[in-house]
């Protein structure tokens, strides 16, 4: 894996402190102040893994920090990973989505996408075309290079999806449906 520059951001959007920069020591003012706070006043958690905002958001880049180790040796990101395998699959359903489509259906920032898709494009794993319905709109369509980028990645995918949710055992399908049921109520309170 490329080694970042101590001032470059990471892919989860922290810095990277220098190694030689010591974080400073909490003063005394503040360590009063936080020993003050009444917490129980103000949430019902007592601990952050009581809430499940926190274990899902924990969970999510955990997931994605792993892909992201897995997908080094293929010179690929989750986020392009993603990209690619949504494009093939709108592809797949119906017909090759435009950049709009695509950053809807991931639930992503079209700025977001709009990089992402100019990174593979850059690699020649996706390409642009002209929608002859709308000359304003372009259609992505995935080259042999994406496809083949795809077809390494998939089994990379099931095997850490294994390993990850593998400890669910067979409550799987119940896992599954909570979450589908959240997914959903959250797309449509969106859609609102």
């Amino acid at each position: 894996m490329e080694k970042l520059k101590d001032s470059e951001a990471r892919d989860d959007g922290r810095e990277l402190a220098p190694a030689a920069v010591k974080a400073p020591a909490a003063s005394s003012a503040a360590v009063g102040a936080a020993e003050q706070f009444d917490w129980d006043s103000v949430s019902r958690f007592k601990q952050p893994e009581d809430s499940l905002g926190y274990l899902l958001w924990q969970t999510a880049h955990g997931w994605m920090r792993r892909l992201n180790s897995e997908f080094v040796p293929h010179g690929i990101t989750h986020l392009q990973f993603i990209a690619l395998g949504s494009t093939l699959w709108l592809t797949r359903i119906g017909q090759p989505p435009s950049q709009v489509r695509l950053a809807e259906f991931c639930a992503m920032d079209p700025m977001l996408i709009s990089k992402v898709v100019r990174a593979l494009e850059k690699r020649r794993a996706i390409a642009r075309t002209p929608d002859p319905h709308d000359t304003r709109r372009k259609l992505l369509t995935l080259t042999d290079e994406g496809r083949a980028i795809i077809l390494q990645c998939i089994p990379i995918v099931e095997r850490a999806y294994e390993q990850c949710f593998g400890p669910i055992g067979e409550q799987e399908p119940q896992f599954h449906a909570v979450l589908l049921r959240l997914f959903r109520s959250m797309k449509a309170g969106e859609a609102e």
